[in-house]
């Protein structure tokens, strides 16, 4: 991801630090979803092409120059917002309005290597904010999704909202906010905020059994799977698969959120799984063109690199299990069987094993509990079915837990006390049935009844708490 700098009014080579000052009030929720609105409406344009109000290009921006502030600017004053003081340089920006602020607001705006003073190398409109995240559209940007491109355009990207964060190899210097404004009324209603496809959003089962309710986790428009992994600090991994890369963003033990960082830029992958093990190591699983690659993610926050794991080319889905002595194991499904392999504590592996040799297994999942057996969930027909591997090695086979017929997708999560929550989707509609310590079961319950979540993960906490991902549009 590049783009070319704006227009600059100093020549500075060096970036200063940057004081964020406090800065005025954002925009209306009205005002800034219809920011957002416009600059939604100009996406994949070009520098001179006609913009969405039926004019020619943004400001000055036909004259050939970099164009990022002028589309900014333009954008701000199609909604009524008061743009005197600034010009064609993103620089511009970061005097306006009080300063730089560290909080972004949808209708915000986003720069990018202010000096402080006069300069910055580039500016774009906040479109959305998650737990942690923005996705913002800008001019002058270079390439959809990492694809190269000749020329210049209207671009929407989600990274992290910290200030200091690298995006494109430029640091987030802060936030700065549109004075007045008024809503456009396009369409007669504000546009959503968020742009179309799928988002993330994260939902907490407190130890008591009471739910927090889904909230926004990351707001970006083509993640195509979301999953989880908890460590023994209480840091929670929310990892996602966007366009064949995989992004690592971690929930704090405190709650707040690191913001999606690149895990896997390879492009190819298919699938993946993730679990966290007892010593705080993060095991991070992919699946590209029929193979199994493991990468560790040490719990001092570096990464060891994608290894082979299985490259017999023929797995069609992965999970990812953890238990109390150090084990992982990794279960695959080829062919509609299952199979399992041990990487022990040591790091070496048994080698792959059927678990499940029916061949009519459409989907996996697998925990750890806390005394040392493995649970591994199927799903066939719509069914699912729930097989124990003890800690003794041996297996209990598998037997019915839902046998309704019409589930799509399950995930499942131990918690500390060894009961054992089987989510399942059916419909856009997420279900939370509990089997106790004791082998009884709950029933399921739902747990999200929206009726548009595509796809689930689900891991338990220390605390006792559990954690719900869901992509939903």
């Amino acid at each position: 991801m590049t783009f070319r700098r704006a227009a600059a009014l100093s020549t500075a080579a060096a970036f200063l630090p940057i004081s964020l000052a406090l800065g005025a009030a954002p925009a209306s929720a009205s005002v800034g979803s219809s920011i957002a609105a416009t600059a939604q409406a100009n996406l994949g344009d070009k520098n001179c092409m006609t913009n969405s109000a039926g004019g020619t290009g943004y400001y000055t921006s036909c004259n050939g120059e970099a164009w990022c502030a002028d589309f900014a600017k333009w954008v701000w004053a199609q909604n009524g917002v008061d743009v005197t003081g600034l010009t064609s340089g993103a620089g511009s920006f970061g005097r306006y309005n009080g300063g730089l602020h560290s909080t972004p607001h949808v209708g915000d705006t986003i720069l990018f290597n202010y000096n402080g003073y006069d300069y910055a190398d580039h500016i774009a409109i906040v479109t959305a904010v998650g737990n942690g995240t923005v996705t913002t559209i800008g001019g002058n940007e270079h390439g959809v999704h990492g694809n190269w491109s000749a020329t210049s355009i209207v671009q929407q990207s989600t990274h992290s909202s910290a200030i200091g964060y690298s995006w494109g190899g430029q640091r987030i210097s802060g936030y700065v906010s549109p004075i007045g404004g008024t809503d456009s009324g396009a369409s007669n209603a504000p546009a959503p905020a968020l742009p179309p496809g799928n988002h993330v959003y994260d939902n907490i089962r407190f130890a008591n059994g009471t739910w927090q309710g889904a909230a926004l986790a990351d707001g970006g428009a083509d993640v195509s799977q979301v999953v989880t992994a908890s460590l023994p600090n209480g840091d929670t991994h929310v990892i996602t698969l966007v366009n064949g890369s995989v992004y690592d963003n971690v929930r704090f033990a405190n709650g707040t959120w690191q913001g999606a960082a690149l895990a896997d830029g390879g492009g190819s992958v298919d699938q993946i799984a993730a679990v966290g093990m007892p010593n705080g190591d993060m095991h991070l699983v992919t699946l590209s063109r029929g193979s199994v690659y493991d990468n560790v993610r040490f719990a001092n926050g570096t990464w060891q690199g994608a290894a082979l794991a299985d490259g017999g080319g023929s797995v069609g889905a992965i999970s990812a299990a953890a238990l109390p002595n150090g084990d992982m194991h990794l279960v695959t499904l080829s062919g509609g069987s299952v199979y399992d392999n041990v990487r022990f504590a040591n790091g070496t592996w048994q080698g792959a094993a059927v678990a499940d040799g029916g061949g009519h297994v459409t989907s996996i999942a697998t925990v750890g509990m806390p005394n040392g057996d493995m649970h591994l969930e199927t799903l066939t027909g719509g069914s699912v079915y729930d097989n124990i591997r003890f800690a003794n090695g041996t297996w209990q086979g598998a037997a019915v837990a839902d046998g309704g017929g019409h589930t799509d997708a399950i995930s499942v999560a131990a918690l500390p006390n060894g009961d054992m929550h089987l989510v399942t989707l059916g419909g856009g509609v997420v279900y939370d049935n509990v089997r106790y310590a004791g082998g009884s079961w709950q029933g399921a319950q739902v747990a999200d009844g929206s009726g548009s979540v595509n796809a689930i993960s689900a891991t338990g906490m220390p605390n006792g708490d559990m954690h719900l991902e869901t992509l939903a549009k």
